[in-house]
């Protein structure tokens, strides 16, 4: 995708995007390997004492339900794999990046903003195993699409906040969607501020593509199917009613994007009916990663 230098170094200019801490950056680099081990994957992590004690309580919540007790990381990385482990640590460590901004509560709730990205990537992940179409969906990779869809939103909240919330004002007073108040406001998006911040943390294509195009799913031809699944789950959370805020307007459902990923009505609602008692045991995701920042 071609971003505009001039938006690019605006946002540049305002602050200096995070670049992803060492321990998920290693992860994120090594995990595609066959030959990585589950003992070197325990060994990164092991490096951050903080972030195995938080690894440890997750893989023993109800959210993942295992029946015996994990009581090292080395376990927790045979029985889970890597791919489930690489997904703990990311949403881990992008929770303890942008942590919760109690003084915006009243135009973007930070704790509401992630409770409807972790339902959003719930749901992709709920999704990727009812696709008929011959795709092979990674449902963690899926789960990951979902979690960070909207980052570029609190990418902005955190780093522009002025200029951010002239844009949640104009999608509240407009009745627009906050991705098309923020084209008019700021000139660019918060998939675009996504494909900035994202463009040296070794994502795979199938996770950073739906960050930059749940919006605009017809503009990539690369990972159109997960970019699609993604924009379905985002769409889904407000059809139940899982978003930032209920004033602002839901992005509309592109035409075709069922027929797309050939799901039928009867899996929109096998999935809206699982979600609520998941729901429940994903909370813990949150509460765990905001252990030690209160």
């Amino acid at each position: 995708m071609h971003i505009d230098d001039q938006l690019k170094s605006k946002i540049r200019h305002v602050a200096n995007l995070p670049t992803l801490p060492q321990v998920a950056s290693h992860l994120m680099k090594i995990i595609n390997d066959p030959f990585t081990s589950a003992h070197e994957v325990a060994f990164v992590i092991g490096q951050d004492l903080s972030l195995s004690a938080k690894v440890l309580r997750l893989a023993n919540s109800a959210f993942y339900g295992i029946p015996r007790s994990i009581t090292s990381i080395n376990n927790a990385v045979v029985i889970l794999g890597l791919k489930v482990i690489n997904t703990m640590v990311l949403s881990l460590t992008v929770f303890d990046m942008f942590p919760e901004n109690k003084r915006s509560a009243s135009l973007f709730d930070r704790k509401a903003f992630w409770l409807h990205s972790l339902t959003c990537g719930l749901i992709s992940k709920f999704l990727a195993s009812r696709v008929k179409k011959f795709i092979l969906f990674d449902p963690e990779e899926a789960f990951c699409a979902g979690l960070l869809h909207d980052i570029g939103k609190v990418v902005m909240e955190q780093y522009i906040h002025e200029d951010f919330h002239r844009a949640l004002k104009t999608a509240r007073e407009g009745k627009i969607p906050i991705f098309e108040a923020e084209k008019r406001v700021l000139g660019f998006t918060h998939g675009d501020v996504a494909a900035w911040l994202t463009e040296s943390w070794s994502l795979p294509s199938e996770i950073q593509l739906p960050l930059i195009f749940h919006h605009d799913s017809k503009s990539s031809v690369q990972c159109a199917d997960i970019i699609n699944l993604c924009h379905l789950a985002d769409w889904l959370c407000y059809e139940t009613g899982v978003v930032i805020d209920k004033t602002y307007q839901r992005p509309i459902l592109m035409n075709g994007t069922l027929e797309m990923l050939q799901l039928t009505d009867d899996d929109i609602a096998a999935v809206k009916n699982q979600l609520p008692a998941e729901i429940e045991k994903m909370s813990i995701l949150y509460e765990i990663a905001r252990v030690e920042r209160e």
